[in-house]
């Protein structure tokens, strides 16, 4: 199983019913979800009963499965895998605010800089940063895998969800951008190891 549902699953955050589901993900996710059943593609979610305490179902299906109609019969919300690891904890943060409460989704700290995943509101030492889309979802893939080092290749897949679009130079770029919003106060966070890639570290 890889880092991230392995972390998921082993902290309860989810139950995963059926074979692990492909997703690309490296690392350990340490933020906090809610409890969400993470359904594989070809289980039968009949029996798993919806009461006011049951958990949301996250379905993982394939793209030949998008056109079902009972889709979304038992399941709260589906994903399609192959999917890049801030998909799945996008789509698992959703289910927690939708069904949970604002509160559910825990904020998510590095240093003086924290990341409200529920509002995709970002501070750094208590001043609110603006970031564009995908330097959120960079910044928030590097928190919680913070004290490791990614390949500008592991990077594109697990952020922008593909391989190599706009090049290797792309990661550079919005490492660049992130360190000019967020290393203001002089403390440095993100590592660079030369011929290999970037991390965020504990300052």
């Amino acid at each position: 199983m890889n880092g991230t549902l392995a972390a998921l699953t082993d902290t309860g955050y989810i139950e995963l019913l059926g074979p692990e589901p492909n997703v690309d993900a490296v690392g350990d996710y340490d933020g906090d979800f809610p409890s969400v059943v993470l359904l594989a593609p070809d289980v039968d979610e009949a029996n798993l009963g919806h009461d006011d305490e049951a958990p949301p179902v996250l379905r993982c299906v394939s793209d030949e499965d998008l056109d079902a109609p009972d889709l979304y019969q038992d399941s709260d919300d589906f994903v399609t895998v192959p999917c890049a690891a801030t998909e799945l904890i996008k789509r698992i943060l959703r289910l927690a605010q939708k069904y949970n409460g604002a509160n559910a989704a825990d904020l998510i700290r590095v240093g003086t800089i924290t990341v409200n995943p529920s509002t995709y509101q970002v501070t750094s030492n208590g001043r609110a940063v603006d970031l564009a889309w995908l330097e959120f979802q960079l910044l928030q893939f590097l928190m919680v895998n913070v004290g490791r080092v990614f390949t500008r290749d592991q990077l594109l897949a697990n952020v922008w969800g593909v391989e190599n679009i706009g090049g290797t130079r792309t990661v550079d770029v919005h490492i660049r951008r992130l360190r000019y919003k967020l290393e203001t106060s002089g403390t440095a966070y993100f590592r660079t190891v030369k011929n290999v890639g970037y991390g965020m570290m504990e300052p």
